[in-house]
């Protein structure tokens, strides 16, 4: 398990959170949000759309610093290695440090609670639009189950008209046959963060700003089995 250092610049000093000596994290499922991960009492955790996710090459970067932010959503704050659950990859858990503190990160993705999930027997706050980006559950597995019809209509209604009908790329834009489905989602991941990668970046971001981790997992998943 890596604890990895926030690139962020730190500006808050006292940061509202709720910690614990050692947290384990599980997960709960319902009819209407499927499995989401929860802490050991069973309080929903979310992820945030423009923190940067961390990589084998890119430090985890926090974006909701600010004292408004953070009065709203609590990073989750563990004392030692964060413990899974049954059902929980363990492989998949990590921490960054920021502000002297060990946020719990899944799949690279520091981890929040939301404020407005206090006192209630099932998330609020799922797919909500606030502080500049989303904030929406994460499941056990960050990838999803993928629907390759969803896919493919995303595909025809966001990605189509620039890359082609099938995939092949048009004036700028670049094919994208041959490619497997963990590279397309890592570019759409990465265009949702607000990086630029290439010179089509300023109009991708908002595209992949209006994904969430499922819609690309449908979309990556219908690309690489599509044009092959």
């Amino acid at each position: 398990m890596k604890t990895l250092i926030s690139a962020a610049v730190l500006f808050v000093s006292v940061m509202p959170a709720f910690a614990t000596d050692i947290i384990t994290i599980d997960f709960a499922e319902s009819e209407d949000f499927g499995p989401y991960l929860t802490d050991g009492e069973g309080r929903p955790l979310y992820v945030f759309s423009t923190d940067i996710r961390a990589t084998d090459d890119q430090l985890a970067e926090l974006s909701c610093t600010s004292a408004e932010c953070l009065d709203t959503w609590r990073m989750v704050i563990t004392s030692d290695d964060p413990q899974a659950g049954e059902g929980v990859d363990a492989s998949l858990l990590g921490t960054v440090e920021h502000n002297h503190r060990q946020i719990v990160t899944y799949d690279g993705r520091p981890l929040y609670y939301s404020a407005s999930d206090d006192g209630s027997v099932s998330p609020q706050s799922d797919k909500l639009e606030a502080f500049g980006g989303a904030w929406e559950l994460i499941g056990p597995d960050p990838a999803g189950t993928a629907d390759i019809a969803a896919g493919e209509a995303l595909f025809a209604d966001a990605c189509a008209q620039c890359h082609g009908r099938t995939g092949r790329g048009m004036a700028s834009f670049p094919s994208l046959t041959g490619m497997e489905a963990a590279d397309v989602a890592e570019l759409l991941k990465q265009y949702r963060a607000g990086e630029t990668i290439g010179p089509n970046s300023a109009l991708m971001r908002p595209v992949a700003a209006a994904l969430s981790d499922q819609d690309i997992a449908n979309l990556s998943t219908f690309i690489a089995e599509e044009f092959p």
